[in-house]
Order: structure tokens, then sequence, then C-alpha cells
């Protein structure tokens, strides 16, 4: 345990430094180095065969030399989101408000008609940190909803950071934040919400053709509570510090469907939903989740 925690230093302080070296740079400078060492480095890692796994199996019909180039390209994207994590707070600034861009708002008149609070779900596109963001400055406050890193002090980090930067209200996945997550639908807040990751428990589902377990508390909320859950679409423009963010069609729970069928086919929507977002810019998503383990858990 000593050990462990020794180790769990060592990375916080090896991130705080990173980001000091980040935080000297102005944003552009620090987004655009970020870049240019992920996208040196990372596809050499070890790491990157995970990403070239996952592609080949969700793919398979794109050749070597194109899996290849985006990955090098996702590579160069996660590396301006971290030389990004020191700038978060610039994203707040009126100056910047013009390359921050939110579309689709027509379709929030369904939340806006049941006078309930929503779900606003994505994955891990662009810098997904900024997501949350640009609701919160076109006037959807809500709360985001977290996975705990693993390493305590770089968690205890980020949630300040986000909620400094982001959105004051941060929930933790789980049991520990169903009660905080209640009280927010209740008050007619928004919830942001990644559902890209693996999951060791949940509804067994596909995922571009491939067993997958997925959360399913996003689709239990909607059935029990009738809140809308609208689909995200999010992505970096270019090689820039500019994003864009689509309202897609809110996803609707049928009051009168068998709870768990509802359920599960809110759950496999959301992953079509997902699938024909990477499809249309693969270069834009985290490929190296594990995705797709070999031995779920039902």
């Amino acid at each position: 345990m000593a050990g462990k925690a020794f180790r769990h230093k060592l990375e916080a302080l090896a991130l705080k430094a990173a980001l000091g070296l980040f935080g000297a740079l102005p944003l552009e400078r620090a987004s655009g180095l970020g870049a240019f060492i992920a996208g040196t480095l990372g596809p050499r890692l070890g790491v990157t065969n995970r990403a070239r796994a996952n592609m080949a199996r969700a793919m398979p019909e794109l050749e070597p030399a194109e899996r290849e180039a985006i990955i090098k390209k996702m590579w160069r994207n996660l590396g301006r989101t971290i030389g990004e994590y020191a700038h978060l707070h610039e994203f707040q600034l009126p100056a910047r408000r013009n390359k921050l861009g939110l579309s689709g708002t027509e379709n929030l008149s369904v939340m806006e008609e049941r006078g309930k609070g929503a779900i606003f779900i994505s994955g891990h596109f662009g810098n997904w940190e900024i997501a949350p963001l640009i609701g919160r400055l076109y006037g959807l406050e809500g709360a985001e909803i977290y996975r705990h890193a693993n390493n305590p002090y770089v968690d205890e980090w980020m949630v300040g950071l986000r909620a400094r930067a982001i959105t004051p209200l941060q929930i933790p996945k789980g049991a520990k934040g169903a009660r905080e997550i209640l009280k927010a639908l209740k008050e007619k807040k928004s919830l942001y919400m990644l559902v890209d990751q693996k999951m060791n428990e949940g509804l067994e589902t596909t995922f571009f053709g491939h067993k997958a377990m997925t959360t399913a508390a996003p689709a239990g909320l909607a059935v029990r509570y009738g809140v809308p859950i609208y689909p995200i679409s999010f992505r970096r423009l270019g090689e820039s510090t500019g994003f864009a963010m689509k309202v897609n069609p809110p996803i609707l729970a049928d009051e009168n469907a068998d709870t768990f069928e509802e359920i599960a086919r809110i759950t496999q929507a959301m992953n079509d939903f997902l699938e024909g977002e990477i499809r249309a810019h693969p270069e834009q998503w985290f490929w190296l989740h594990n995705r797709w383990p070999k031995h779920p858990k039902a």
C-alpha cells in the first residue's frame, strides 16, 4: 500500500509539472505542443496496440495504413486535450465564445414542454471536457457525472479543476452520487454523461456488432422519471482550439412499454448513436479504451 501511495504521489507531481509547462504557454501554443509530442510519441507506445486491435475489430474494412493515419490523428487530438487542461478556465472567457458553437437547440423544446431536466450523453470526442461548458455558456445549467480516477490525488485535482472551469456541480458515478443525481433532476437541471467506457456491470448490448457491457443508468432515469436523453455530437474543428456541439433529437422513453425492454432499447440506441459518431470522425474518438473485455459480467 505504501508503494502504491508513493507511486500515486509521483504521478500527481508529474502531471502538475507537465501542466505547469503547458500553462506557461499561451493556449494555442500549449495545444499545438501537446499535439506534436503526443502525435510523435503516442503511436510508438505499447498501449497503442489496443487502439489498433479495437479499430481492427470495429472497422475491419479499413486498410492498415488508414488505421495508422487515424491513430496518429487520435494521438494529436489527445495531446491537444492534455495541453488544454492547463487552460480550461480560459474557455469561459467572452473572447473565446465564437470558438464554441452550439446548434440543434430547437430540439430542446421537448425538455421545456415537460418541465423537467434532461440527460445529455456523449463520448470521449475532441476535448470532451468542453462539452458541459458549452451547455452552461448557453444556459443549460447542470451537473457533470464523472468517473473516479484510479489515482486519488489526480482525482481530487481533476474534480476541483472541473468545478472551477467547467461546471460547479460535480457528481461521481455510482451509488455515492445517486442521491445528488436525483436532486439535480428534481431541480430541473441537466446531467452530462460520457457513456462510451468499458463497464464491468450494466447491460450487454452491441457496439460495432460486438457484445459490450454498457451503462444502463441514463435509460433507467429516462424510464423512471420521464426525462429526455439528448445525444450530443461534439468534435474539434480541425487542428484548432475551436469546438462544435450539436443537440440531436431526444431519445424518449415509452411509458407504456415494458420497463426492462425499454431500458434495453434506449441503451442500445445510445450505443448506435456513438457508433455513428465514431464512424463519421474516427480520429476524434479515444480508441485506447478497453471497450470489449473478453469476459464481461452479466
